[in-house]
């Protein structure tokens, strides 16, 4: 691994004088201000430059991190080096080459960078001990010069507890599948593997702004994602909001990555009450068609929503993107990845076609918000509610009877016996009673 930006034992006497492109954080902090934090991003992206060859404000690098999210030592905010990497990289949101990946507060700090056409990815994660161990020195330091001056002089070894490159174009991973399969079994990129490879190869290929604000939410691409995105598009057509006191009401029954999407683009979250997710048994899944969900465009200001329910034809898009369903589940080979990756892009192509896998099963008027949570409610089951599905059979007390044939445990012949063992012992009881009487009588004589 290469040295530091400034090889190992080479000071910066003044960081931003000695440091080039660092005095593009100046806009935001003065000079005395820049944290460890600011630097390992500055580190991470002129080792990227150097590795991929690529100046600041170069659109045809993307930029992929958890910077924002990961909270070191569940102390140190890693915004900052969220800031430092846009400035110094030129990778913004407006520039359409940056996506901030979601992700839990205890991941480590990490950075990606993809040059399109190529398909060569530099992946730069962060030690966390000694990001928090500088952190606590500048925290606690008099001079934060000096502070600067040490992290600086780190190595990359140093610094970093893991630097890689790798081709990734999607080409090459849909061509030589078992290669790259080792790799990512290997963790090359730190287990961010499959996130990183979905969302470069679609923003390669090309995709919508909505893709790109999901992405950052669910932090990978795939097909269930895509899905999302398609109903959207068709949601545009059908059911379109058309003023500023409507918005989506979401029945996500059954669930899948789809719902990420309408959080992230619809602000249709669960929290708001926006959307409300149930699952569905095999058994309920069996009576229903291959549905989607429920969507209701509800207008606050009348206090009512019109609603449909969708359907989204897997097979069919499994068969136009040429892999089998069954791949998707076949996580001890190449091929759960492979079938998401190919489908992820093939269904880019329909984004303005949604109606190849979606249609319309039943279109039906919520009257009132009453009837709009009584969809929703515990224990409900909104398709039975508008007449998707038959309602379970309840037995006369208002329990749902079993669906399942109730088998006699005693067979019939059993019945048979017990009757003559009873009839016998009736007999055997009444004559012992008459010899009883008997004996009786002729005691008293």
């Amino acid at each position: 691994m290469a040295a530091g930006v400034l090889g190992v034992g080479v000071a910066c006497a003044s960081v931003v004088d000695e440091c080039p492109g660092l005095e593009r954080l100046t806009v935001l902090v003065p000079e005395s201000e820049i944290s460890p934090m600011h630097l390992a991003a500055y580190r991470a992206v002129t080792l990227a430059m150097d590795r991929l060859g690529f100046e600041c404000g170069d659109s045809d690098v993307l930029a992929l991190t958890d910077a924002g999210f990961a909270l070191i030592a569940d102390r140190y905010s890693t915004a900052s080096a969220l800031d430092a990497l846009v400035l110094v990289s030129g990778c913004s949101k407006s520039n359409g080459n940056l996506v901030v990946v979601h992700a839990s507060k205890w991941r480590p700090l990490w950075f990606a960078f993809y040059r399109k056409g190529s398909g060569e990815c530099v992946y730069i994660e962060v030690d966390s001990g000694v990001l928090e161990q500088y952190m606590e020195m500048w925290m606690s330091a008099s001079d934060k010069s000096s502070v600067q001056e040490s992290f600086m002089s780190l190595s990359d070894d140093e610094l970093f507890s893991k630097v890689s490159m790798e081709s990734i174009h999607y080409s090459n991973l849909l061509s030589n599948p078992e290669s790259w399969h080792e790799k990512m079994e290997s963790k090359v990129f730190g287990g961010n593997e499959f996130s990183i490879m979905t969302i470069a190869a679609c923003w390669d290929k090309g995709m919508p702004y909505e893709l790109l604000q999901a992405a950052e939410l669910h932090n990978h691409i795939c097909p269930g994602l895509t899905s999302g995105i398609l109903i959207m598009r068709y949601l545009d057509e059908v059911l379109p909001i058309e003023s500023s006191s409507q918005y989506y009401v979401i029945l996500a029954v059954p669930p899948w990555c789809k719902d990420d999407a309408f959080q992230a683009v619809y602000d249709s979250t669960v929290g708001k009450r926006r959307m409300r997710v149930m699952m569905l048994s095999k058994e309920q899944s069996e009576q229903l068609p291959p549905v989607a969900g429920i969507y209701v465009r509800w207008d606050r200001s009348e206090d009512r929503g019109d609603a449909v329910v969708l359907t989204f034809d897997w097979d069919k898009a499994c068969s136009v993107c040429g892999v089998e369903r069954s791949w998707f589940k076949k996580f001890d080979s190449y091929e759960w990845w492979y079938a998401r990756l190919k489908v992820d892009l093939d269904l880019l192509d329909y984004l303005d076609k949604p109606e190849e896998f979606i249609s319309v099963v039943k279109e039906f008027q919520v009257n009132s918000s009453s009837e709009l949570n009584a969809l929703s409610t515990a224990g409900v089951n909104p398709y039975v509610e508008i007449g998707l599905m038959s309602p379970p059979q309840t037995s006369s007390g208002g329990a749902e009877t079993p669906a399942t044939e109730v088998v006699a445990v005693i067979p019939e012949w059993m019945y048979v016996v017990i009757g003559v063992l009873v009839a016998a012992i009736v007999v055997v009881a009444a004559v012992s009673a008459v010899k009883v009487r008997k004996a009786k009588s002729s005691r008293e004589s």
